[in-house]
């Protein structure tokens, strides 16, 4: 035995002693027994299987040795080994988010990013103007924008747009939505005898003009494909701007977290950045987006063999990787979204107010049809690829669950792991039935109900409404639950925050019959992401064996009043046993004055 693995032994045999009670006694341990680092004097939440709690852990090269008293865990150290004394604060297993996007920007966009600075159809106002009079008229005006300070009814207009910027194509974008002023239109060549495209939706007034909204990417691509090419940053700004990025998490408690979707020719600067910087980074996994339906495609028979093709070229499937970055599912996004809303739904959308009234039954956008979805995750399925697919409505939640029912059942494979982002619409209970029996994972957000409930009476009402975006529900039918955030924002406190208070925005409660407590919400962020990617017999939980991810707080979780989770200080994370972040040392560096 080799004097690593002897190390490690020794402390697992007192590891067992100290978690059935029996003090390790054994002789002072020399160096190559001793632990790297220990933690001592804190209140250490294991989210193990009963939810214990220690006082102090042990680490070498990386992973979890012994857990026990502050006394017993020191009876590991040698002269050498690093003590860091918690001083009596909370700590958790790292924050694993389900849903953080992660691009690189490699292809450029362009547009200015005003999400969270311009809050107001006044502050737009002003920034329009000002933009035009920077560009020349031929040029396009483009930014993103926050979905609760532009709700649907006052989403500007193409005419409320002419007044302020009458000569330069616009296009802002929020989530699902677009919106174009007449010029935007013109030079998109959207009139109304444009149709709408497969999968997307212009929105016309009553003399069937466009108003200038369009909804989602197969109407948006009538416009974006007009775009210029901005310039390409080079590859060391990229990599330096995905550094900044990912190093950003670390002060918000992460480490570990899933992208819900990337290009191949992303994955090469993801490789790269891990390469030169990973250990100042939280753990990735990675999902791959194919999209073989109308996002991409007008020719669905042609994006079907698109994404197959692209499948059987990859020389690599989900588990690819290492303890720093790895390959995680397939993406796919089935319906639309919850923001504009155009998710699909088994309820027709209400047609007598806002940008629906008077139009036939609408019933939501089908960006991927059931053929095309089965087909290519049946493919994937076959080439060893975990599925993970985007669903919000209840009628895109049922089809993907028949898909997967159907893929299980013709090609068996044992610890498969599907899951579907979202959920936000309440299933029929059948379907309930089925995602428990198969194993099907909701990979769910909560601060949706933060960012995004109180939008969601524009478009469900009764039951309905109040079982947006359930939790509790999930759990009671033994459906197995990841939480993230997918930017509403990306912030594991809000998400605890929201699975327990299911709060919005505008300080009302949405569905408490859906609020979970305090010790599940933990573990939906911790343990059930861990599942989720395969990596519960690593991380997850603070245990022998582990690694030693841990979030530090500078609050008790587990006491304070559950409102005030989302302010709780976060103090350090710790990444493999190392002090990634420390928010003491933050506040040292700050400038004077």
């Amino acid at each position: 035995m080799n004097k690593t693995m002897h190390a490690f032994a020794i402390a697992a045999i007192a590891a067992i002693g100290f978690m059935i009670g029996v003090p390790y006694t054994g002789a002072q341990v020399d160096n190559t027994q001793a632990a790297d680092v220990i933690f001592v004097n804190g209140k250490i939440v294991t989210v193990n299987q009963g939810f214990d709690i220690v006082e102090a852990l042990a680490v070498k090269e990386g992973r979890i040795t012994a857990v026990g008293s502050s006394e017993q865990i020191r009876r590991l150290a040698s002269p050498e080994t690093r003590v860091v004394d918690l001083g009596g604060k909370t700590v958790l297993p790292g924050f694993n988010d389900n849903h953080i996007h992660m691009g690189t920007g490699a292809g450029g966009s362009g547009s200015e990013n005003w999400r969270g600075k311009i809050d107001s159809l006044d502050s737009l106002s002003k920034a329009l103007r000002e933009k035009a009079e920077e560009l020349p008229t031929s040029e396009w005006i483009r930014a993103s924008l926050t979905r609760p300070y532009f709700p649907n009814d006052i989403a500007p207009d193409r005419y409320w747009l002419d007044q302020r910027v009458p000569y330069h194509p616009v296009a802002l974008t929020r989530g699902h939505l677009m919106m174009l002023n007449s010029e935007g239109l013109k030079q998109a060549g959207i009139s109304s005898s444009t149709l709408d495209p497969g999968g997307g939706w212009i929105i016309r007034d009553e003399t069937g003009e466009p108003t200038g909204h369009l909804f989602e990417n197969p109407a948006k691509r009538l416009v974006s494909r007009n775009f210029p090419s901005p310039p390409r940053p080079d590859d060391e700004e990229l990599l330096m701007n995905l550094r900044g990025r990912l190093q950003a998490l670390t002060r918000l408690g992460y480490s570990s977290f899933n992208v819900p979707g990337l290009r191949p020719w992303d994955l090469r600067y993801f490789q790269e950045a891990y390469e030169r910087w990973g250990e100042e980074f939280p753990r990735v996994t990675i999902q791959l987006r194919l999209s073989p339906g109308y996002d991409e495609h007008d020719d669905l028979e042609e994006g079907v063999q698109e994404a197959i093709a692209e499948l059987e070229g990859l020389g690599f499937h989900t588990g690819f990787g290492n303890d720093r970055i790895k390959i995680g599912a397939v993406k796919m996004s089935v319906d639309g979204g919850l923001s504009a809303p155009t998710f699909w739904t088994k309820v027709p959308y209400d047609n007598t107010t806002g940008w629906r009234k008077g139009m036939p039954d609408f019933y939501g956008l089908v960006r991927i049809p059931e053929d095309s979805l089965y087909r290519v995750a049946k493919r994937a399925h076959e080439l060893g690829w975990q599925l993970g697919i985007h669903t919000i409505g209840d009628a895109a939640v049922e089809m993907a669950v028949n898909v997967i029912e159907r893929i299980l059942k013709e090609s068996p494979r044992e610890n498969s792991r599907p899951y579907l982002h979202h959920v936000s619409v309440m299933p029929p209970e059948e379907t309930l039935q089925k995602m428990a029996d198969l194993d099907i994972i909701v990979a769910s957000q909560p601060a949706f109900m933060y960012w995004l409930g109180p939008f969601a009476v524009e478009v469900l009402e009764g039951e309905r409404e109040q079982t947006n975006n359930p939790q509790k529900t999930f759990l009671n039918r033994g459906i197995r639950m990841s939480y993230g955030t997918d930017g509403a924002p990306t912030d594991p406190r809000v998400e605890l925050w929201s699975a327990v208070m299911r709060k919005g925005w505008d300080g009302k409660i949405y569905g408490p019959g859906e609020k979970v407590s305090v010790e599940e919400a933990i573990r939906a962020i911790t343990m059930g992401t861990a599942y989720m990617n395969f990596d519960e017999e690593k991380k997850g939980s603070l245990e022998v064996g582990k690694f030693a991810d841990m979030v530090v707080l500078g609050q008790d979780i587990l006491t304070i009043d559950p409102d005030g989770i989302k302010d709780i200080p976060i103090e350090m994370t710790i990444i493999g046993g190392k002090i990634v972040y420390s928010r003491e040392q933050s506040q040292q560096a700050l400038p004077s004055g």
